[in-house]
């Protein structure tokens, strides 16, 4: 049995909500300003074969502000899996375009954040106060 601190939880939690919440919606809604970065660089030609890169690179704005609505509402554990997963997505994308390695890892590396957000989501929600 492992004992949590309530309030040590609450605010790692809490922290983290803000963080993994906010950061999807301001990359998703800058998928329609370009203001951060031209993102449509990061579209592989397989992918804009498929898509038009126009309709596509807003899109996927959408469904980043739409994750980042889940953690910051009711669906925080739902919510972090999906942009985990989405990034997954992101991360073949840029394997398909080749020579983007660092982007790639620091990609594995916040997906991985997502998802350790999701297993404290996780605790949080299956912990039972203590009395201490």
């Amino acid at each position: 049995m492992m004992i949590v601190n309530d309030q040590k939880l609450n605010s790692m939690w809490t922290i983290g909500r803000y963080v993994y919440g906010l950061v999807p919606i301001l990359i998703g809604a800058d998928k329609f300003t370009f203001f951060i970065v031209n993102w449509n660089i990061y579209v592989s030609p397989f992918v804009a074969s498929y898509f038009p890169i126009t309709y596509f690179v807003p899109i996927v704005g959408i469904i980043e502000i739409v994750a980042g609505l889940l953690i910051l509402t009711k669906f925080p554990r739902f919510g972090a899996y999906l942009v985990a997963a989405w990034i997954g997505l992101v991360i073949v994308n840029l394997f398909m375009i080749g020579d983007m390695y660092d982007i790639i890892l620091r990609d594995v590396a916040i997906a991985f954040g997502y998802i350790m957000f999701g297993l404290l989501t996780q605790l949080k929600e299956t912990a039972r106060p203590t009395s201490y």
